[in-house]
């Protein structure tokens, strides 16, 4: 199969949220690298793209390059800042995608870099000492918030560590967070700044999720727009099924809700393994219609 049909493939799929990110991240590494390195041969300013593609700290910026809110989570340039978050989101995004669903890996990426952008933004406007002038890139912020929601989902999930043994998951994202966050030595207050915000939108997506409420689901009805405005129009037969009534919805929606919450409270307490085959394919199914 060519390249265009295997990333063809990458987005015609519902539950791969986790190949589209990481590819859309690594996609945007190396052509920010190439540009970046054609303009430094021609003799132009290479830092157009992080001016043209990074959030600026000022409001202003934001109103005139309104995309930047966006495709700064979409944006690294050096290798270990790519390397360390893309290993991040495959590690926390395979569980996230498992227990929750691709959709809501989806939502979380971009809300929860949303979340450290505003906050950088106000951070510079309220106390413009605390970040430099240079626009914010990197998808940190994302990353930050799937490892906190997952953390506060999964708390005693337990994970396997080289040399060290079996970790809960719980602990690592603590020790995540207080190192990419809080100590850092490369002094980056304002990435630091997005850390925190994106850690926020991670525990407000926890408690959201909890009351059996979607944060994301505007998220979801915006790309389902967009992709229907750009897939072509088939004809279909029409098949007539019987309403069903809110009630049974309401009724049977609150029953799935109670089934994935005692579900993730049996992991929480003994770990994934301890879940019978029912209940496996219960938590999958019910990720895959999210």
């Amino acid at each position: 199969m060519s390249i265009a049909g295997d990333i063809k493939n990458t987005f015609r799929g519902n539950n791969n949220g986790l190949s589209k990110l990481i590819f859309i991240n690594v996609l945007l590494f190396i052509t920010g690298n190439l540009i970046i390195g054609i303009s430094k041969i021609s003799g132009y300013n290479e830092h157009f793209v992080y001016n043209w593609l990074g959030l600026h700290p000022a409001l202003s910026m934001l109103l005139y390059r309104p995309w930047t809110i966006l495709t700064y989570m979409f944006l690294q340039v050096e290798v270990m800042h790519i390397f360390y978050n893309m290993l991040w989101l495959y590690w926390m995004g395979k569980l996230f995608v498992e227990f929750i669903g691709s959709k809501q890996l989806i939502n979380t990426y971009i809300l929860g870099g949303l979340s450290g952008g505003i906050l950088f933004i106000v951070a510079a406007a309220v106390a413009p000492a605390s970040v430099s002038d240079l626009p914010l890139i990197g998808s940190s912020a994302s990353v930050m918030a799937i490892i906190v929601g997952a953390a506060f989902l999964l708390p005693n999930y337990p994970i396997q560590l080289i040399f060290i043994g079996e970790i809960k998951l719980k602990y690592i994202a603590l020790a995540a967070f207080v190192l990419t966050s809080i100590i850092d030595l490369t002094n980056n207050t304002g990435g630091k700044i997005a850390h925190i915000g994106g850690a926020i939108y991670g525990y407000a997506f926890f408690v959201q999720y909890r009351k059996g409420i979607d944060p994301g689901a505007f998220i979801s009805r915006l790309f389902s727009v967009l992709a229907n405005r750009f897939k072509t129009q088939h004809k279909m037969k029409v098949v007539h099924k019987r309403p069903v009534s809110d009630e049974e919805y309401n009724s049977t929606r609150r029953s799935a809700e109670k089934r994935i919450d005692e579900i993730l409270d049996k992991i929480s307490r003994s770990g994934y393994d301890s879940l019978n085959r029912e209940e496996k394919d219960f938590l999958f199914k019910q990720g895959n219609r999210n």
